[in-house]
This record gives structure tokens, C-alpha cells and sequence, in this order.
């Protein structure tokens, strides 16, 4: 169920704050609900009036079918006698089976277990998925590794990483960067930089780190790469390149990148290649297929997530009463794999003659955009509104008659906003804004020389 906007008491200084509670969720009727419950990233505060940030005590329920999962709490905090505790909890279960078809209305429905305290509801997830208590014991070190940095002068931290080095890995970096995105959810921008700072200083001074920094290597590498051969990329070079390199960095690069070259048909033509070896070569091409296969995999189960996640928050926002606020609620939700969801149900509507749901999707696309535009830092409005001009000559107009929005910061947005556009294959609007770059450069050190 989406959250829904009340009025709550601060529980430090008891004055009523607005707050967004989300008190059910339902992975069978969204599936990211699950990610969203696991971050503890939800019901959270911030008091304007004592400056108290945090959680909100409210009952909650989490539904998982898949793992026939279906648990209750409700905070002893609350207080709340045992008859009202039913009273609520059997009215949050009636609105999540009263949404299940007959047929999904399985027994373990008629028996929520409660958890005693919230944590203790997460690892009960966490047992769903597999993950052991040794595992989660390894996991609350790795926070109170964290913690104990985050309290250590800065200048402190390279040393600290060095007698910690085994204890940084992926599960780390997760942590550090979920703590980081919550704590400037919650207002707390200082700290949320400060964690930041602590990533970098962790890729800067750990063996993990430095595999890290190799990998973005390899993917820049790979990347001018591909880029490079552009047309001249077809299937016959592509495995003439994955099948020249045993390096595991640039196989996953490859995955990465070219994934819709790697077919039936590419599998097919390196399977022909491996018959016709022989000795070594042919257990190192091998290899090589068992390893693309492996990471094929992973890429697919990974877009089948995102594209589900994504499906799942179109329908919220299509069902929201304030869409426009919906949108604005979930902005950072809404990326390239939100945006192909969106044009991949146009087409079925247009397919479909559905001219109602067409004219209703493309009215969420607008919105989106307009959002997105009110959104942006100003120096990203100003380029967007250059390049939206119908010809260069008008753009390059504007640029001059407003040459005091040209700032350093403006020149270094316009480079970053370039090579963005050319991976995404926008050559001619990249090479656009490298005129009007080069134009914009020009204003500002017009502008530094009038100052001198």
C-alpha cells in the first residue's frame, strides 16, 4: 500500500510533524516493497521544531508469497492494549488478503507471526532469503567497523583501513552507500558527505578498493572501446574480442556493454569455435563460454529486478491520486529502466488501440519530464533549455545574452552532460553541446578579462 500522509507526535518533544507511514508491505503487490522494508529507509521524521530525526513507532505487516512470509509488529512503545493491537493488525491483514486472488489465499495467511522487535522482523526476511546467522553477525561487524570510522579523526582512516583491510568487500561498500543515501533522506546532508568521504578513502587505501579501481578501469577501457569500432561492432568481432581476452574484468566489461550482441547466435558461433580447438586453447574457450554464461546471467536476473521494480512504481504512480506528486515523491526512483517501462507500455497500448491509456501514459511522460526539469540544479536547466532551442544559432544567442549564468561549474556540467549523451549514442546533440561549450568557455573568459 503506498503511505499515506498524517500527522504524528515527535516522540521527543511531543509536537505534531507531518509524516508519510507506510505500515504494510506487500511484496505481491510491489515488488520493491521488499528493498524498501530491508533499507529501514521508511517512516522516518524530521522534526522542525527540536531538530529530532528518526522512525516513526507504527504497526507494520510484511508479505512475501513467494517465501509464504507474513509477520507482524507492533512496538511495545505504542502501548497499545491487546485487543487494539487485533483490532489494528486484522485490519491490515484483511487488506492484503482481500487483494489476493481465491486461489493465492494460502493457509499461512491465517497465521501472521509477530516479531518482537523490528530488527528481529528484518532477520526474519534475511532467513528467507537464505542468509544465516553467522552471516548476519558478520554483517553487524562490518556496521561497527563502520561506526568506529565514522567517529575516527579523517586523518586516521588510511591506517585504520589497513589493519581492517580483510573486512573490506562488497557487503561493506553496500552498507557505507544504503547509511549514506538514508542519512540524507533523513536531512542530515553533513554526514551523509562524510560517509561519502569514508567511500573514497576506502577505495583509495583497501585491497578491495584497488580491485575496485582496476574494474572502472577496464570498463572505461572497454567502453572507447566498443565506442570506437561503433558500426564496425558485429557479431563476428565481438566474439573475435571476448574470446581474446582471459581476464575476468574485461569479460564482465563485455557482458556489461554488449550484452544484446551475446545471443543464441553468438553462444552458438562459440560453441562451433570450442568443437573445432583443440588441447588448451580449447579448455580456455571453455571457460570463457561457462564465464559469459555465468555473467549473462547475472545481468539478466539483475534487468529482470529493475524492470519489475520499475513496472511496479509506474502502476503506484498511475494509481496515486496526485500523480505529479507521486512523481516528485519517487523522482530518484525514476531512471532509464522507469523510462523504457513507461515507452514499452505505450507500445502495447498503440498495439492495442488503446488511445485512452496511450493519451494517459504520454501525459505521465510529460509530467515526468517537467518534474525532472523543476528539479534539476539551475546550471543543468540552463544547458536542457539551450538544447531544447530549434536551432543552434538561437542557442548560441541565448548563451551570449545570458553570459552571467556561465560559471566554471556551468562549462564542467556541460562536459559531463556531453560524454552522457554520447554513450547513450546522441552523437549529434553531444556534438552539439561541445559548440556551445567552446561558446560558453569563450563568455567566461570574456567576463575574467573585463574583471582584470
Amino acid at each position: 500500500m503506498p503511505p499515506v500522509r498524517t500527522q504524528v507526535s515527535c516522540p521527543q518533544c511531543r509536537m505534531p510533524v507531518t509524516a508519510n507511514l507506510e505500515q504494510i508491505f506487500d511484496v505481491a503487490q510491489d515488488p520493491s516493497a521488499k528493498q524498501r522494508f530491508m533499507s529501514g529507509r521508511f517512516n522516518v521524521i524530521n522534526c522542525p521544531n527540536c531538530r529530532y530525526q528518526g522512525q516513526v513507532a507504527t504497526p507494520l505487516l510484511y508479505h512475501d508469497p513467494g517465501k509464504e512470509l507474513f509477520m507482524t509488529f507492533v512496538p511495545m512503545e505504542l502501548g497499545l492494549p491487546q485487543n487494539e493491537q487485533e483490532r489494528v493488525i486484522g485490519k491490515m491483514m484483511n487488506d492484503v488478503i482481500n487483494k489476493l486472488p481465491p486461489e493465492r489465499r494460502k493457509g499461512y495467511l491465517l497465521n501472521p507471526k509477530p516479531a518482537f522487535t523490528l530488527p528481529g522482523m528484518i532477520e526474519r526476511v534475511l532467513e528467507g532469503e537464505g542468509i544465516t546467522k553467522e552471516v548476519l553477525e558478520a554483517q553487524r561487524g562490518k556496521v561497527q567497523l563502520l561506526q568506529s570510522l565514522l567517529s575516527a579523526p579523517e586523518d586516521q582512516w588510511p591506517t585504520l583501513i589497513q589493519q581492517n583491510d580483510a573486512n573490506v568487500d562488497t557487503t561493506l561498500f553496500q552498507l557505507l552507500s544504503g547509511s549514506a543515501e538514508a542519512t540524507a533522506a533523513g536531512g542530515n546532508q553533513a554526514g551523509a558527505e562524510k560517509m561519502m568521504t569514508l567511500q573514497a578513502a576506502l577505495i583509495q587505501n583497501s585491497t578491495f578498493g584497488a580491485q575496485l579501481r582496476r574494474r572502472q578501469e577496464v570498463l572505461q577501457e572497454v567502453a572507447r572501446e566498443l565506442q570506437a569500432l561503433a558500426q564496425q561492432l558485429t557479431p563476428d568481432k565481438l566474439l573475435e574480442l571476448v574470446t581474446q581476452t582471459d581476464d575476468e574484468d574485461r569479460l564482465a566489461a563485455y557482458v556489461s556493454y554488449a550484452r544484446p550482441g551475446m545471443d543464441y547466435a553468438f553462444f552458438e558461433a562459440l560453441t562451433r569455435r570450442i568443437d573445432k580447438a583443440q588441447g588448451a586453447d580449447k579448455e580456455r574457450l571453455t571457460k570463457i563460454r561457462e564465464r559469459l554464461l555465468a555473467l549473462t546471467a547475472q545481468v539478466d536476473q539483475a534487468t529482470q529486478a529493475r524492470m519489475a521494480e520499475a513496472t511496479a512504481l509506474l502502476q503506484k504512480i498511475l494509481q496515486a491520486p496526485d500523480p505529479r506528486a507521486a512523481i516528485a515523491e519517487n523522482l530518484a526512483r525514476i531512471d532509464d529502466t522507469f523510462m523504457t517501462v513507461l515507452s514499452l507500455n505505450v507500445e502495447a497500448a498503440e498495439r492495442a488501440n488503446r488511445k485512452d491509456v496511450v493519451e494517459r501514459l504520454t501525459r505521465l511522460n510529460e509530467e515526468i519530464m517537467a518534474v525532472m526539469q523543476e528539479a534539476a540544479p539551475p546550471e543543468l536547466q540552463f544547458i536542457n533549455d539551450l538544447l531544447q532551442m530549434e536551432t543552434e544559432a538561437a542557442a548560441e544567442e541565448a548563451l551570449k545574452a545570458q553570459a552571467g549564468q556561465v560559471t566554471p561549474e556551468m562549462v564542467e556540467t556541460m562536459a559531463y552532460v556531453g560524454e552522457s549523451l554520447r554513450q547513450n549514442g546522441q552523437d549529434a546533440m553531444a556534438e552539439r553541446l561541445e559548440r556551445l561549450r567552446a561558446a560558453a568557455v569563450g563568455e567566461l573568459m570574456k567576463a575574467n578579462w573585463q574583471r582584470q
